[in-house]
């Protein structure tokens, strides 16, 4: 992917970050709305105030960490009074939580450490593994120390598995660590494919965010970093959209646009994920963005006094053609002079080339118009052509073949009348069906007319109102209508000769084409024109 392609890419990102406040205010807004319910509840309904407490922990998670934690403190406090242990447990998860998305891995442990003795209760113990499996996943990230890193991967995995096995099936956070799982264990192809699966279902905002976030990390692993940003960028747009300011996705993307040269829209998203990093108060997410943020800027600076450089040359290069343009500005006026009289000469040239060129244009007009009629007529010469072969052809085979029944007939009438057995000439005569011979004949004529026609009857129905458009099955033949209008579209317009043609009377023919026109879903005196000029021969 060239950097053109990535500008016109990130132009709606561009302007999504633009109107990020907007969603911010957004999120507010449902902030205010629970704080209000929480302002009006009564003090003794402990288990009210702590359910809204817990939203507003919810509402705070991703975009506030020291207000996230503020109402989780509240939540658990509001719970030990209650004194319900599995709300005071998953005020305790909901805290670890926000201590492991803040970098307070230790903190993180201690609120974890007293659920230890029911973590076999399925209510909270997959969010409990799931908490400890990401914790020990991200000291592992940050450690220095291989010692201390090999143990938390280990343990990290244990957890993660652990939680695994206490999901839900049918539940996203199932799917969503089943396929992290695999990711982590280096299963990266088949992780890919669990979350394409997990990308098509119908999941929240933020969920979708997770998933896009997880495919480009994967791509990125997997070296297909066009992918890895096109992933990066939908996660990132989630993220905006639901005002998450706890986000790993617009660092992840900024660094491969730092690489891939693009600096300007590399330094756009790292300073929003800068300004998200210092509004959320994540210290892990500000020390990856003082990572790249130096680089960036450093880059930037090179380019500006590069720039600042390649100015200074051009000034001394414009200073010294300056000098010659005034040179030639001396010698330009003495040639201005010799030019004015050489222009009253090609003026007076001039005005009589226009006179000619607008007789030539003229006859060009002409010319082009009579070569639009030739085509025309080449075209219907063309058509005609094509239908007199076809038909042609068919009128020799079917009459080949009536010949031969007729001639089988005659001579079979002519055998029974000289044996003077006239109950099998009577059985003869019976026997020879010419109804039948007529649809046989009309047949063939919608097996020709189809084979020169071959979109005759979707470009028919192309001008019918829904309701009235014709299907057929694939042994079906023409309906009497369509076998109206494929006669008029080989060029017989006259009813007496097409009611000749098919055996049906005048009126019926007149009724057919009127009940066609009415159900059109053009002007009904214009059908008959349009479906000419609409059906195309197969040449």
């Amino acid at each position: 992917m060239g950097i053109s392609q990535t500008k016109n890419i990130f132009k709606n990102l561009d302007q999504i970050i633009k109107n990020s406040s907007k969603f911010d205010q957004r999120r507010i807004f449902e902030i205010d709305s629970v704080k209000n319910l929480l302002k009006k509840t009564e003090k003794n309904d402990l288990l009210s105030r702590y359910r809204l407490n817990e939203e507003m922990f919810y509402q705070f998670k991703f975009f506030k960490r020291d207000s996230a934690f503020y109402y989780g403190i509240q939540s658990k406090n509001l719970a030990l009074k209650i004194k319900d242990k599995s709300l005071i447990s998953t005020a305790n998860i909901n805290l670890a939580d926000i201590c492991v998305s803040s970098g307070m891995y230790k903190e993180a442990l201690d609120f974890l450490e007293p659920l230890k003795i029911s973590v076999g209760d399925q209510t909270y113990g997959s969010l409990y593994y799931g908490v400890l499996g990401r914790c020990y996943g991200d000291m592992a990230e940050y450690s220095n120390t291989p010692y201390f890193q090999r143990q938390y991967v280990e343990l990290a995995h244990e957890y993660r598995e652990k939680a695994l096995s206490l999901t839900e099936d049918g539940y996203f956070f199932h799917y969503f660590l089943k396929a992290f799982n695999k990711s982590m264990n280096n299963q990266l192809q088949e992780a890919v494919d669990e979350f394409n699966i997990l990308l098509k279902k119908k999941n929240i905002p933020h969920d979708q965010a997770l998933v896009h976030y997880m495919l480009g990390d994967l791509y990125k692993k997997l070296g297909k970093d066009d992918k890895a940003i096109f992933h990066f960028k939908k996660a990132v747009i989630f993220d905006i959209e639901t005002a998450t300011k706890e986000s790993l996705a617009i660092i992840k993307l900024s660094e491969l646009l730092f690489k891939k040269g693009d600096l300007q829209n590399a330094s756009l998203l790292i300073k929003k994920a800068n300004e998200d990093a210092i509004f959320y108060g994540a210290q892990q997410r500000k020390i990856q963005v003082g990572a790249i943020l130096p680089l960036i800027e450093e880059q930037i600076l090179q380019i500006v006094e590069k720039e600042k450089q390649r100015i200074y040359w051009q000034y001394i290069i414009v200073s010294i053609f300056l000098v010659l343009a005034i040179c030639l500005v001396f010698i330009i006026y003495r040639q201005n002079r010799k030019l004015n009289r050489a222009k009253k000469i090609i003026a007076n040239a001039h005005q009589n080339l226009e006179s000619t060129n607008i007789e030539l244009r003229n006859v060009n007009e002409k010319i082009k118009s009579k070569n639009v009629e030739i085509k025309q007529v080449n075209k219907q010469l063309l058509e005609a052509n094509k239908i007199k072969e076809e038909y042609l052809g068919l009128f020799f085979t079917q009459y080949d073949g009536i010949f031969e029944k007729f001639n089988s007939f005659m001579t079979s009438v002519k055998k029974h009348v000289e044996e003077e057995n006239y109950e099998k000439v009577k059985r003869s005569i019976s026997n020879y069906n010419l109804k039948r011979e007529k649809e046989k004949l009309l047949e063939n004529f919608d097996t020709a007319f189809i084979n020169l026609f071959p979109n005759f009857i979707e470009e028919f129905n192309s001008l019918m109102k829904e309701e009235h458009k014709i299907k057929l099955s694939k042994e079906q033949f023409l309906t009497k209508e369509l076998r109206i209008y494929a006669l008029i579209r080989l060029g017989i317009t006259h009813n007496e000769i097409i009611a000749q043609i098919l055996g049906y009377s005048i009126n019926s023919i007149y009724a057919y084409k009127t009940k066609i026109r009415n159900n059109s879903v053009i002007n009904k005196d214009d059908f008959d024109q349009k479906l000419i000029k609409n059906t195309t021969l197969k040449l």
